[in-house]
């Protein structure tokens, strides 16, 4: 205690607190800075660790595995009959005959439930209007009590639009294949949906909720993503992102990984080409955890390859992709994947839960856990909170005073929050390109309003401080609420938003800077703004996939087709925000000052 005291007595005789205080805008910046370091670091040597399988029940490719050349003609029996499925003139070899009998979708589900019957697979059909049909079907387990299963799952069309004609017929050769097994302890549900977003995600709660026909508790799901009707095809593509930052158990990406490459094959993460997969250096690392990140930020609202379609039920998935057509390995190959990953899981004696659930991948065998990553989003939200303290305690205006203030401040905020719920809500039903467009014109028009207003409109300087204080400190709570779910989502949010910090309170007094400062005020309210920096983002980084605002329908489709939050946050958190800022740079007007040394009322002077 004398110790502290002394330090105290020390730092007062030399004014350290004030200077610290007025330090407080560097402190913000600085721990932003250190933040995007600590990211930077992670792909250095001695930073990440090597995977490993941390339940030894799953021995992946201990067991030989039997899909090999001797099911490649059944496999291309029913591949021939499905493409007569796509009615597609790209597809030169397609059956006339085929073509013709079969047109429809009803069509399609009624040959392939004959076929799955023929196997002993008890099936049938989910109807739904808004999202499509689904075929499934349970393989019930010799050696099981029901209780548990595995999910083979194969949509029609896959993440790009294109007809997984291959997956499909990979699928049903394999259901054929293990029907034939009895060593299965699990139930096995072999799953056709139209699509992989929103006619899986239905499915998937419907099986949970509703539907009659069930084999069980789903342990692991994999996707199966093979599109071309060739025989062969380059490397094997792993996608395991989930929805609001949801990861599948590390030991399902690790046998995936360890089966891939244990049968002679490439694997690629975050579509990474060829040519990029055997790269382990310093930037392919980093170039990895970026993708990741960005990866993680946008599942739901980008590409939805099929694995998304189970986040939230606690269910490990993974979509195994087939890239390329011209490469020397053979289709039966991919399905050997498949075989080796459900004989691992059928050895669970319980679920996942030995490895980690929170992980970024650098490479395929490399990975950096939670605990190492985690600090990078804790300094972005305390350079919130720093931001927030700055806007109280750097100013002539006692604490204390003017408590009203604190109360109409509360007001603005709470306005702002059930505002822009009501805004966000309204665009769930008002997805046209011109309602977007409109919400962007009221953004930059909200932006210019001080410019305006300045002229006519003064608000007392302790609203202003404690409204933009407020805000901020409600983002802080938001990012450190997000980071351990999402961790990409909230650090990419702060990131983004972090120009907010850099608004400053414009004065009265200073009429000469005061039109300097407004500008700067313009331009970083402008870049800071969600909607304005999601756009931004995208174009750069996801031109692919999005063009123009088709980012924001993007983003609706995922909160009401998968229930994915992205755009909620948004809205509830990150706007209202941007707002109390702009509020803050209305034009402030002299008020009264209560000093320390007394109660007596001092007017504040110009300078």
């Amino acid at each position: 205690m004398g110790l502290v005291e002394t330090f105290q007595r020390k730092a007062a005789k030399l004014g350290l607190f004030p200077k610290l205080i007025r330090l407080l805008p560097i402190f913000s910046l600085i721990t932003t800075i250190i933040s995007i370091i600590l990211l930077l670091i992670l792909p250095l040597d001695g930073q990440y660790r090597r995977t490993y399988i941390s339940e030894n029940a799953l021995m992946p490719s201990q067991a030989y595995s039997y899909f090999r050349e001797s099911e490649w003609n059944i496999l291309r029996g029913y591949r021939t009959q499905l493409q007569s499925f796509s009615n597609n003139s790209n597809f030169e070899d397609i059956s006339n005959q085929f073509a013709q009998k079969i047109t429809t979708s009803e069509e399609r589900f009624r040959t392939i439930e004959s076929w799955l019957n023929e196997f002993g697979v008890k099936t049938s059909i989910y109807r739904n209007n808004a999202t499509g049909d689904t075929l499934y079907g349970i393989l019930h387990a010799p050696r099981g009590d029901g209780t548990e299963a595995m999910a083979l799952c194969v949509p029609w069309k896959n993440s790009n639009g294109n007809l997984n004609i291959g997956g499909t017929a990979l699928g049903i050769a394999l259901t054929r294949y293990f029907s034939r097994w009895p060593i299965w302890s699990k139930n096995i549900v072999i799953v056709f949906s139209e699509n992989p977003k929103q006619a899986l995600r239905a499915w998937v709660e419907a099986y949970h909720t509703s539907l009659d026909l069930t084999g069980g508790s789903i342990e692991a799901a994999i996707v199966l993503d093979y599109p071309s009707v060739n025989d062969f095809f380059d490397y094997t593509e792993i996608h395991y992102n989930g929805l609001n930052g949801e990861l599948p158990n590390l030991d399902l990406v690790n046998i995936a990984v360890s089966i891939t490459q244990h049968e002679g094959m490439k694997v690629s993460l975050h579509n990474l080409l060829k040519d990029e997969v055997d790269e382990n250096n310093y930037w392919s690392r980093l170039k990895l955890i970026l993708l990741g990140i960005k990866d993680s930020t946008l599942a739901g609202v980008r590409k939805v390859h099929g694995n998304e379609a189970f986040s939230g039920w606690r269910i490990q998935s993974i979509t195994l992709k087939a890239c390329g057509d011209s490469g020397n390995i053979d289709i039966t190959t991919f399905g050997r994947i498949t075989e080796a990953m459900f004989r691992s899981v059928n050895n669970l004696l319980e679920k996942f839960h030995q490895s980690f659930f929170f992980y970024i991948l650098l490479t395929p065998k490399n990975f950096v856990s939670i605990s190492s990553y985690l600090p990078s989003a804790v300094l972005l939200s305390i350079a919130y909170a720093l931001a927030s303290i700055n806007s109280i305690l750097n100013t002539n205006i006692s604490f204390n005073s003017y408590p009203s203030c604190s109360i109409i401040a509360g007001i603005v905020w709470l306005i702002c929050i059930i505002g822009t719920f009501i805004i966000g809500h309204v665009m769930l039903y008002a997805t046209s390109t011109f309602s977007f467009v409109l919400l962007l014109i009221g953004n930059i028009t909200i932006v210019m309003s001080p410019l305006v207003f300045s002229k006519f409109t003064y608000i007392k300087e302790p609203i202003i401080q404690r409204t933009k204080a407020l805000g901020f400190l409600f983002f802080s709570l938001s990012l450190t609420s997000l980071l351990m779910l999402n961790f990409s989502f909230s650090f990419v949010l702060g990131l983004l938003a972090f120009p907010m910090t850099l608004v400053q309170i414009v004065s009265i007094h200073d009429k000469t800077s005061m039109s300097k400062i407004q500008i700067k005020n313009m331009l970083f309210l402008l870049v800071s703004n969600p909607f304005i920096s999601i756009l931004i983002f995208t174009t750069i980084f996801e031109s692919e996939n999005f063009k123009g605002l088709e980012v924001f329908p993007a983003l609706i489709s995922a909160w009401k087709d998968l229930n994915c939050w992205s755009w909620f946050v948004l809205c509830v958190s990150w706007w209202p925000t941007w707002l109390l800022t702009v509020f803050s740079t209305m034009t402030t007007i002299p008020i009264p000052i209560v000093t320390n040394d007394s109660e007596d009322i001092e007017i504040k002077k110009d300078k």
